[in-house]
């Protein structure tokens, strides 16, 4: 299968999978407001947050040694499951730290449903080398469409302020993706040939720590702007705001499906060019969105899902600006890493937390439309970040 093609496959299959997402959301909020909505919004947030933490960089450390025939496929399949195991320890020590006088099964799914989100994370980049690309949509897209089908379940007959029913979502949903998973790789771990020359600890630990730095950062950004929101307004502030940022992940996701692709030709060739070219082209696009949206506000100030949304669509212009410098950041993010510089983006991410923190320090009071706005400025001055420090290293030094 040609490139072009594995990716216009990939954005299909992985497609479904941000629909229903999307879906998930949009079928909450209009059915029980944005109370339960957002409730749902941040349980997912705190569970991507933790699991980032947990991963400790590994599945794009995994990826790039796996790919450069520098770690046997065995010996990151081993890697891969300590991990998830490790990361259950984490997550029942974050559960009891953040959720001291919550209840004890809620506590405990969230544990599991933080450790099946690293077991997935991290045995899905490892079908990509193994397997066929076909798997690794797949598996990619499952538990996101299992998503759609318990939220509809809940809507059913499960009352949503359960404290366990969206913890218990989250984990069945990635418990079922992660055992197909773990399944295929370790049947293709087994018949892949090992590596001449297997990467150490250390190659590892360097390579994984920077690209855990990132993410970490990046997971923390989200929570803790949610949090603010949450804080400063109120629940039903922070359901507009987590619908807004659901629906600013809608252009944004094809770029994710494509990073792994990418990632592994870039390896292969330099994608200096072509990396710059696709970050203008996604700029521009967005921005263009973010002005048409900006201009439809007055007529649609709730994006049609009733009076308790009002505002949203404001807050979607601002955040959809800031998104168009968060595509540049992941394209230009995923030539870094292929390149070896995986540093870079934790840079670009500083960036964003200095904006962040000092917009807090400053914005009183933090409306929705203030918080949008500080939100849009970190993401423009990460993308800015990350675009001078690759442009030093890629043009000669003129004399």
């Amino acid at each position: 299968m040609t490139p072009r093609r594995q990716l216009a496959v990939s954005m299909f299959v992985q497609g479904a999978g941000a629909a229903s997402v999307l879906g998930a959301t949009l079928l909450l909020g209009a059915s029980v407001g944005p109370e339960a909505q957002g409730g749902f919004s941040r349980t997912k947030a705190e569970i991507e947050f933790v699991a980032a933490f947990a991963m400790f960089g590994l599945p794009q450390a995994l990826f790039f040694h796996l790919k450069s025939k520098r770690m046997s496929a065995g010996l990151a399949w081993r890697w891969a499951v300590g991990s998830a195991l490790v990361s259950l320890l984490i997550a029942a020590g974050y559960a009891v730290v953040q959720h001291p006088g919550g209840e004890a099964g809620a506590s405990a799914l969230l544990a599991f449903a933080i450790g099946f989100v690293v077991a997935h994370g991290q045995l899905r980049v490892l079908l990509l080398v193994l397997d066929r690309t076909t798997w690794f949509n797949a598996i990619t897209a499952l538990p996101q469409v299992l998503l759609l089908v318990g939220v509809a379940v809940v809507l059913a007959g499960w009352p949503v302020h359960t404290p366990v029913a969206w913890p218990l979502l989250f984990a069945a949903a990635y418990g079922l993706a992660s055992l197909v998973a773990w399944v295929r790789v370790r049947s293709a771990a087994q018949t892949r040939v090992p590596a001449a020359s297997p990467a150490r600890w250390p190659d590892l630990a360097r390579y994984g720590s920077a690209a855990w730095l990132s993410v970490v950062l990046t997971t923390a950004a989200i929570l803790a702007a949610q949090r603010w929101v949450e804080g400063s307004q109120g629940a039903v502030a922070l359901g507009r705001f987590t619908m807004a940022m659901t629906l600013v992940q809608v252009p944004l996701t094809p770029i994710s499906y494509a990073a792994p692709l990418l990632f592994g030709r870039w390896m292969e060739q330099s994608g200096a060019h072509a990396s710059r070219r696709l970050a203008r082209v996604l700029f521009a696009a967005l921005l263009g969105g973010a002005a048409i949206v900006w201009l439809a506000a007055p007529w649609w100030p709730d994006l049609g899902l009733g009076p308790a949304y009002a505002g949203t669509t404001l807050a979607l212009a601002l955040l959809l600006a800031g998104g168009a410098a968060e595509a540049a950041s992941r394209v230009l993010t995923v030539h870094a890493n292929a390149g070896g510089t995986p540093w870079f983006a934790v840079q670009s991410e500083a960036g964003r937390w200095l904006v962040l923190v000092c917009g807090a320090l400053l914005v009183r009071p933090a409306s929705l439309f203030a918080v949008c706005v500080v939100w849009a400025a970190g993401a423009w001055f990460a993308a800015g970040v990350l675009a001078l420090r690759l442009r030093a290293i890629e043009e000669p030094a003129r004399p």
